[in-house]
């Protein structure tokens, strides 16, 4: 990820985000917490599936506890508008 799109992360806090993984997902997800700590070595954001092409893979795509997403595991973050959902 760049450091335009882990802004972009941080930024949307509560908001939804189109997210495409290194693993061929594609979700949009409502961020609920993004860690960004070198010093611990965690870089991960927790967020709430909306939609995904890979839905099936989870468990409970309901579950508003959230799922949680390495940095390394991003491949883009785009912002989404409420209106596009």
């Amino acid at each position: 990820m760049t450091d335009d799109q882990v802004r972009l992360l941080k930024e949307s806090v509560d908001k939804h985000v189109e997210i495409e993984t290194t693993f061929g997902e594609r979700l949009i997800a409502k961020v609920q917490i993004v860690t960004d700590d070198s010093e611990l070595n965690v870089h991960d954001v927790m967020y709430i599936v909306v939609s995904s092409n890979m839905i099936h893979e989870y468990t409970d795509p309901k579950n508003l506890n959230g799922y949680l997403l390495d940095f390394v595991e991003i491949a883009s973050v785009k912002a989404v508008q409420d209106r596009q959902l």
